[in-house]
């Protein structure tokens, strides 16, 4: 009879699809075909799986008719091996065992992946070309990602899991359901920045993305939320003083030299340092710091220091493999969409928009303008496009507005804002309201 092994197990599971193909979708819910050891269980798996999808039952003889169809029969022993797989097995031991079999291919599936994981760095890291922080950052996000694999498809526990939430969020202290971007009308509008979700803030060169980020950022130090910035096109000095002016009320020109400032002023900047300093901020200001390394900081800080806002300055300068940037642009894209999900942290990524035709200069972006790749568009929970006309020397005004091109749960719209540019930052224009779309 069956043994007490992983492929026993495996041949368990295949063996009560057999008998009753409801099975299949229990074992679906928490195994793939790729999570058995054999090749042979793998295409039985695979096609048990089409045969059901179509309506159909997989037992013995239709399973054998659906592998010799696609020539597989042969490669997985024949009828024989289907007859070994439910040989012995009865339908009383089907139904007692089945979830404990599950279990059993699922932890010995992420046991290889674990192995296989560990022997690549271990093939890497004796490689003397390799480079030692890339090989450490590929391993940390490897194992966090196989960490962070866990089922949590039982309906119930997901509805518990859901009320659960719900209440906390029904009985929670603060006003805004999400993280402040430091704009009132957009968070009205978004209920701030959600958890799982990424936010793309799209702009063109020179209206203002760095300065909406530094912005959310200080909003939510100044409300004690942790934030880790990636920041790809400034320095970490640069990113402080760009704060050290909007905390301080002092125009950026003399922050950013300070030998025009009054005592008067640098005695505020200096205030103003000492509070940054007590703030839950990171500003990692790696120049070229590839996504999977970006990535595997960011799954190491979260649970570790408890950050709770991720902001990437900016999509199209981020490294990334693909053979263009298109593709590059889409593997940053998804892979801090994956984060987003995996950690539970909203990720606030800014991308450039392609710039607008000569003879059409103050036209107001739309998603199709987000730079290189569709993907953008498609991953973002919310995009918010800002816009700034320029005037008749092709200099940005300080009118701007901000459109919230895209929300999957909630409307659309357009608020129009001032900008500082002073202190750099966005102000909401008084006096003027607002124009909604209803969300399609």
């Amino acid at each position: 009879m069956i043994q007490d092994s992983k492929i026993a197990s495996e041949q368990a599971v295949l063996g009560s699809i057999q008998l009753d193909s409801s099975y299949y979708h229990e074992a679906a819910k928490s195994i793939c075909a790729e999570d058995f050891a054999l090749s042979a269980d793998q295409l039985i798996f695979r096609r048990a799986g089409d045969m059901i999808a179509r309506g159909e039952q997989a037992e013995q003889f239709t399973l054998a008719e659906e592998l010799d169809r696609h020539g597989e029969l042969s490669s997985i022993g024949g009828k024989d091996y289907l007859l070994h797989l439910r040989e012995g097995l009865t339908w009383n031991q089907a139904r007692a065992g089945i979830a404990g079999w599950i279990r059993s291919v699922a932890e010995a599936a992420k046991r290889r992946r674990v192995q296989k994981a560990l022997a690549s760095l271990a093939t890497s890291a004796e490689d003397p070309g390799e480079d030692v922080d890339e090989i450490l950052a590929r391993g940390i996000s490897q194992m966090l990602e196989l960490q962070s694999s866990k089922d949590d498809s039982e309906p119930a526990a997901a509805i518990i899991s859901v009320l659960d939430r719900m209440q906390q969020e029904h009985t929670r202290k603060s006003e805004l359901l999400g993280l402040p971007t430091g704009l009132q009308s957009l968070d009205r509008m978004t209920c701030g920045m959600q958890a799982s979700e990424i936010i793309i803030l799209g702009a063109r060169s020179g209206v203002g993305k760095s300065a909406f980020m530094i912005q959310a950022a200080i909003a939510n130090c100044r409300a004690g939320n942790r934030v880790l910035i990636f920041s790809l096109e400034m320095t970490r000095e640069q990113v402080y003083r760009r704060i050290f002016a909007s905390v301080a009320g002092v125009p950026f020109a003399r922050v950013r030299d300070p030998k025009w400032a009054t005592d008067h002023e640098m005695a505020k900047i200096r205030y103003a340092a000492e509070q940054v300093l007590d703030w839950p901020l990171e500003i990692d200001p790696s120049g070229a710091i590839h996504i999977d390394k970006l990535i595997a900081k960011a799954r190491y800080e979260i649970p570790r220091k408890g950050v709770q806002l991720v902001c990437v300055d900016y999509a199209q300068i981020v490294p990334a493999d693909g053979r263009d940037e298109r593709l590059r642009v889409a593997a940053v894209s998804r892979g801090l969409t994956r984060l987003a999900k995996d950690e539970g942290v909203p990720v606030l990524l800014l991308s450039q928009l392609s710039r607008p035709d000569k003879s059409n200069a103050n036209r107001r972006p739309r998603l199709s303008d987000l730079r290189e790749t569709s993907q953008l568009e498609n991953d973002a929970n919310v995009a918010v496009l800002l816009h700034r006309p320029v005037d008749d020397e092709e200099q940005f005004t300080s009118e701007a507005e901000l459109i919230v091109a895209k929300q999957r749960s909630g409307a659309t719209g357009i608020f129009p804002l001032e900008f500082n540019q002073t202190t750099l930052t966005f102000e909401e224009r008084k006096n003027s309201a607002s124009r909604q779309a209803a969300a399609s």
